[in-house]
């Protein structure tokens, strides 16, 4: 199969990878970056078959189109590359991890074939040297379907999904962007302002000689791709704001609980808050198990 991947950075280059490693000889990659040294890296490590010149020659002779760019970057690539893959009769697919938007734009490309996708897996590493071949492996890759999608678009994603190893989970725009904003755009908005909070304190000089793994694992979404994370939260705005109002409710409440304690507690004074412990702790080992 001939797949262009526009955007060649964690994401499209960990795809290329898995597809050399995994399914090798059977899928053609061409590769575009707005920066060629990713696609000229895959090219070198025979990853990839075509470094394009030019988001457009990326596209012409593909039978499958992967936008893998920033969110917002991915955005403006369904206007401007939409029509002609639509006049290929090529399917049109991304890795973005908001979607009504992106789903919406496409729709308004007459004759595009349009397949949205959100692999549920990630790195803190960035560009095409972080990319690992079993990066998606066992992985959930979202798959979500257009009205304009047929059987051969299906196909062909699903040949991508499975040579790359993940697993695929169909699912609308709307319930993607409600569900994802909760475990995966909200802890990172959290753990960035968590971040904040402390670094900009005059405490922070000292408090990071002492930072352990707690303090890592905290922050560790934090630590990942600007670009990223700014597009994510702007293209899922709505969602994430429903779930901020919720969490500050929630962290009100926990605020009330830690101010209700004596000044000089004693062991039973903190079982209420023992109790909140219990209770989510066990909500988190239920889902592990």
């Amino acid at each position: 199969m001939r797949l262009s991947i526009v955007g060649f950075g964690l994401i499209g280059g960990s795809v290329a990878r898995a597809l050399a490693a995994r399914d090798a000889g059977r899928w053609h990659v061409t590769a575009w970056s707005r920066s060629e040294d990713g696609p000229r890296a895959a090219l070198a490590d025979g990853v990839v078959d075509v470094v394009a010149p030019s988001a457009g020659d990326a596209v012409a002779g593909a039978e499958l189109v992967l936008l893998a760019a920033s969110p917002l970057a991915n955005l403006d690539l369904v206007h401007t590359l939409g029509p002609a893959v639509a006049a290929a009769g090529a399917t049109l697919m991304d890795v973005t991890s908001a979607h009504v938007r992106i789903a919406r734009a496409a729709e308004a490309v007459p004759g595009l074939r349009y397949v949205g996708g959100h692999p549920m897996a990630g790195l803190e590493g960035r560009g095409y040297e972080a990319a690992r071949a079993d990066l998606f492996a066992g992985r959930p890759w979202i798959v979500l379907p257009s009205p304009a999608t047929c059987a051969e678009d299906l196909a062909r994603v699903g040949a991508l999904v499975a040579a790359c190893g993940g697993r695929p989970v169909t699912l609308e725009p709307a319930e993607h962007d409600h569900l994802v904003a909760a475990i995966s755009h909200l802890p990172l908005v959290v753990a960035a302002a968590l971040a904040e909070a402390v670094t900009s304190g005059p405490a922070w000089s000292d408090a990071s000689r002492l930072a352990a793994g707690g303090w890592r694992d905290a922050t560790r979404v934090a630590r990942g791709d600007p670009d990223l994370g700014a597009g994510i939260v702007a293209l899922n705005r709505d969602e994430v704001l429903a779930w901020l109002d919720r969490f500050a409710a929630t962290l009100a409440s926990w605020r009330a609980e830690v101010a209700g304690l004596p000044p000089e507690p004693v062991a039973a004074d903190a079982g209420a808050l023992r109790d909140r412990f219990e209770r989510t702790r066990a909500a988190l080992v239920e889902r592990d198990a």
